[in-house]
């Protein structure tokens, strides 16, 4: 009896052993301090003036540029759009608590083009006070799906950006535009002539923020969203086939050219925006940001 005693507790003693280990062992997780992981930021080391940069940040934190909040997606990702004319370095932090990381991307200059487009409506170049405030409430329009909360589903990331219409580029971004002889804004696309009726692709996936047809000068214009506050503007379209909310993949064809507005012939204009800073959109295509 003795005997059987014995054995019994010395299988209690081998089952309770494990357990009496890994309760010691959560003890001492739970007591010793947390490995303090770095601060650290994914960047390029230069980029071009009208570029799109992409970055991380892991873990994930709140991203500046200068003060300026960055929107912070899937997996750390923000996005990052330089001016046509940013005149010097920008400095990119992320802050968590009292811990920082900073890195500088340097900034490097470009030279634009001058386009001169003649023939155009005289309305297109000198509106009068009533198409003024059409163009002023067009742009507000504009305005407010730009500036909305981005999504933080980075849909652009996995495969980039495809050209939305093959065809000749007539006018690239940051060229000075010179109409009927009077210079006006630089150009803040790209214009891809075609004939009309030409199919658009969405040239990455997203969700169609804006159907607005009949814009003073942009005619029909089409914006889709392609996460973390990257968007697509499409404008002097024939037709748009897509409604506001529509998801869209890669290579839909979401619209077709036209020339409705202040266009001189068909084609398509094609802007890129990342946040409220139009982009070059040459710059973006072909581009995998996921790697």
């Amino acid at each position: 009896m003795s005997s059987a005693f014995n054995r019994s507790m010395r299988r209690g003693f081998h089952l309770i052993l494990p357990l009496f280990t890994c309760a010691w062992i959560l003890c001492l997780l739970t007591l010793t301090p947390s490995p303090a992981w770095p601060l650290t930021l994914e960047l390029p080391a230069a980029a071009y003036q009208g570029d799109m940069i992409v970055g991380r940040v892991r873990p994930e934190a709140p991203v500046f540029v200068g003060e300026q909040r960055q929107a912070v997606g899937r997996d750390g990702v923000f996005v990052i759009g330089i001016e046509r004319m940013q005149p010097a370095d920008i400095t990119v932090s992320a802050r968590d608590g009292k811990t920082e990381s900073r890195k500088i991307v340097r900034i490097l200059a470009r030279q634009w083009d001058i386009q001169r487009i003649d023939g155009l409506a005289r309305r297109y170049v000198h509106p009068d006070p009533e198409q003024v405030k059409r163009i002023e409430a067009d742009n507000r329009r504009i305005e407010a799906v730009r500036t909305k909360p981005p999504s933080p589903d980075p849909w652009f990331l996995d495969r980039g950006f495809i050209l939305p219409v093959r065809g000749r580029v007539s006018s690239v971004y940051g060229s000075q535009r010179i109409l009927n002889g009077e210079p006006k804004s630089p150009h803040r696309g790209i214009d891809i002539a075609a004939p009309e009726g030409t199919p658009v692709k969405s040239p990455a996936a997203g969700v169609a923020r804006l159907v607005a047809p009949g814009l003073f000068l942009m005619g029909n214009a089409l914006i889709i969203d392609h996460g973390l506050g990257v968007q697509s503007t499409f404008i002097h379209l024939q037709r748009i086939l897509v409604k506001e909310g529509d998801r869209v993949v890669q290579g839909q064809t979401v619209a077709r050219v036209g020339k409705t507005g202040r266009a001189s012939g068909p084609h398509l204009h094609w802007g890129v925006s990342a946040g409220t800073v139009l982009v070059d959109p040459q710059r973006v295509v072909g581009r995998r940001f996921g790697e």
